[in-house]
């Protein structure tokens, strides 16, 4: 098992497509970023105290994320296949959103697809921007 440094050739990403199908997108992601968790806190310092005091308030926050690529309409795995239907209704079902860096590190986190984008550039290959926002717990394992 590999320790230490991870290079992008170890990672894998995997997403439920709008119907609740994981896809493993690894091969249409060029860039993946603000895989961040943080604990929401709470200023909490009392008369008399000469600094700041914060309390963690049990709430946990995951940053919007992108993930990006090439453009690909491959059938069922392409990314104009796994992002091109977003969810809009408050019942429509979260999608697990699952990265391995490498060194069987796993982060797990339930989102929405709040966004999908093409990008088009003169002399370059069609990309996709694809945004997605948690919706449940997010937890490395």
């Amino acid at each position: 098992m590999a320790v230490g440094k991870q290079g992008s050739a170890q990672a894998s990403i995997t997403i439920d497509d709008h119907g609740g199908t994981p896809r493993d997108i690894t091969s249409h992601v060029l860039k993946i970023g603000g895989l961040k968790i943080s604990q929401m806190t709470e200023e909490n310092s009392p008369f008399g105290m000469a600094n700041e005091r914060n309390v963690p308030v049990g709430k946990q926050k995951f940053a919007t994320t992108t993930i990006e690529g090439n453009f690909d309409s491959t059938g069922t795995t392409g990314p104009h296949a796994v992002f091109g239907t977003l969810e809009t209704l408050p019942g429509d079902s979260s999608r697990t959103l699952v990265v391995v860096p490498g060194d069987s590190k796993t982060l797990t986190v339930e989102v929405i697809a709040t966004d999908y984008e093409l990008v088009l550039t003169n002399g370059k290959l069609t990309g996709y921007i694809a945004t997605v926002q948690q919706v449940g717990l997010a937890a490395w394992t």
